[in-house]
């Protein structure tokens, strides 16, 4: 295992930051929301008129509670600590638990990572999965994701996978690869992974959008 860091979290106008070396750095979460794209807000505003704002308010908060639980549950699982499987989180755990057997060595669990170019956050996972060292972030849905819809969290894990090369630059890490796993409530997880090209490009993309945030 790596070394482990902690950042305490503040608030700085409303906007979760991570106090690091002094100074309080927006995480990459931060960034992403505040600058999600106007057909991404669209998409999520007609699909809240389309259930009606109460159903939606319910599906949102049971998605959340689902995805917090099964979270804790993983990071437990792989720093080998004692868990236990939270009611109705069954069939999120069915879906995952196949992926964290194949993996083969995991370095870092949910480690305050920071860049120069000023952010910081949380990665999930530093492990080696399928013979590659990469990023893995994890999440919960209740349906099948397309690739399409995944733009944000590929920005999220190329940001991770360059704070934690910075991070760790002394230890010879280099991490080329990430990987997006998604837990899904009655069917076998979805596993989305970069390759090198397509995490430098999603690296690019992420860049604007932290300039984006910085002009804010």
């Amino acid at each position: 295992m790596l070394p482990h860091y902690k950042a305490k979290q503040v608030s700085v106008n409303r906007r979760r930051h991570y106090e690091v070396n002094g100074q309080r750095l927006p995480g990459v979460t931060t960034i992403l929301s505040a600058t999600k794209p106007w057909e991404d807000k669209q998409r999520l505003w007609r699909w809240r008129e389309r259930v009606g704002t109460e159903e939606a308010n319910r599906i949102t908060a049971k998605s959340s509670r689902s995805g917090t639980k099964i979270h804790q549950v993983i990071k437990a699982y792989l720093r080998q600590e004692d868990w236990a499987l939270p009611e109705g989180t069954e069939g999120f755990w069915a879906s995952i638990e196949p992926v964290l057997h194949n993996i083969e060595q995991v370095l870092l669990v949910e480690g305050a990572v920071w860049h120069p170019l000023k952010f910081a956050g949380y990665p999930d996972a530093l492990m080696v999965y399928d013979g590659q060292l990469l990023i893995c972030d994890w999440k919960t849905a209740r349906r099948p994701k397309q690739m399409e819809w995944m733009g944000d969290y590929f920005l999220q894990v190329a940001a991770y996978c360059w704070a934690v090369n910075w991070v760790y630059r002394d230890y010879d890490i280099k991490v080329e690869r990430a990987m997006v796993a998604i837990a899904l409530e009655d069917a076998p997880a979805q596993l989305f992974t970069l390759t090198p090209d397509k995490l430098d490009q999603y690296w690019g993309k992420f860049q604007q959008r932290l300039r984006q945030y910085h002009r804010l």
